[in-house]
């Protein structure tokens, strides 16, 4: 008769074998899946009225960052400071690497890419002493092979802005992600997405840029981004990118 450990057993070495052949799979980690939540280029708003939120939830979330943009006021409204990035790290929130200057990757050559990389990461280390981003998000969603191919060995995982859900063998080269935009806010279909996750054990990420009243054309509202996240968090595991790769032994 076969012992009751046997099947836990399998599972434990297949996921090895795979993890030795590069292959990635949300659902040996998180059988009823897992949302991240993140934020591209770091609004003020972005910590302010969504981190708080993820917080009230008991959840963190990723937020991609472009050093050169500190303090700048842009489409998204005013950006991050130093202060808002040690904040949000000293709050279990997860800081991730756009490029440097929010440099288009896919028009980028190699030595442009690097530079990009090194100097985003050298300015984060200065804030945050000893740390070093492991996880990118590509800036504008613009990838090309190229950049694919330089930055792999720079990131634990680099995300795009191609919809959909990570399900399966994981490209950690070009995540898909999904906006929450005002405009277009749908909380059926988003409901749905995180339905959908949890049936196939799947890795769900959700992304925008400033939380606000009056948010841009790239943000949302605090009552959209808390319906989605007060959802998310009753139905499934949430964690910053950092974390669900780390579960994945990465």
């Amino acid at each position: 008769m076969q012992s009751r450990s046997a099947p836990n057993l399998s599972r434990m070495i297949g996921r090895k074998i795979r993890s030795l052949a590069g292959i990635y799979r949300a659902k040996d980690a998180w059988p009823q899946g897992v949302t991240s939540f993140t934020f591209d280029d770091f609004p003020k708003s972005a910590l302010a009225a969504g981190g708080s939120i993820l917080e009230r939830h008991g959840a963190r979330g990723t937020y991609y960052v472009a050093s050169k943009l500190a303090k700048s006021e842009g489409a998204v409204g005013r950006l991050f400071d130093l202060e808002d990035i040690a904040a949000a790290h000293n709050n279990g929130h997860e800081i991730g690497c756009h490029t440097y200057t929010h440099l288009r990757c896919s028009e980028a050559e190699k030595s442009s890419l690097i530079g990009e990389v090194r100097a985003n990461a050298a300015a984060l280390s200065s804030v945050i002493k000893g740390f070093a981003p492991k996880n990118f998000a590509y800036p504008y969603g613009a990838v090309s092979p190229l950049a694919k191919r330089v930055l792999k060995p720079y990131f634990s995982s680099c995300r795009g802005i191609r919809p959909g859900l990570n399900e399966g063998t994981l490209d950690l080269s070009e995540l898909l992600a999904n906006s929450v935009y005002a405009a277009t806010f749908d909380e059926a279909r988003m409901r749905s997405l995180v339905d959908q996750s949890c049936a196939v054990g799947g890795w769900l990420i959700f992304y925008t840029h400033d939380v606000c009243e009056t948010p841009s054309a790239y943000g949302c509202t605090p009552e959209q981004w808390e319906a989605i996240v007060a959802y998310t968090a009753k139905r499934t595991t949430v964690l910053p990118v950092r974390d669900v790769l780390a579960g994945l032994g990465l």
